[in-house]
């Protein structure tokens, strides 16, 4: 497999994405519970490899939206879930 350079908007969509990806692992991190915790790791795997090879600049960021949204609903779900429990 040849692999072509990436040009600079693919780069910092790349970056992007693996910022979001950092992201997601960090807040899950926070998660009480083990078991909801690897759940969650196993989500977010398997999202990102399904579209690891998406090419088209709209979807990917269609994309980014969405697991920036998600990301901050979870945060807000953690927060929330953790005021609870106090």
């Amino acid at each position: 497999m040849i692999n072509k350079a990436l040009n600079l908007k693919q780069f910092m969509l790349r970056q992007k994405s693996l910022k979001l990806y950092r992201e997601f692992l960090k807040t899950i991190k926070t998660i009480p519970l083990e078991s909801d915790r690897q759940q969650f790791i196993n989500w977010v795997k398997e999202d990102f490899k399904k579209n690891k090879f998406e090419t088209d600049e709209y979807s990917i960021k269609t994309l980014h939206k969405y697991g920036e949204k998600s990301l901050t609903d979870l945060k807000l779900n953690l927060a929330l879930s953790s005021t609870k429990i106090s």
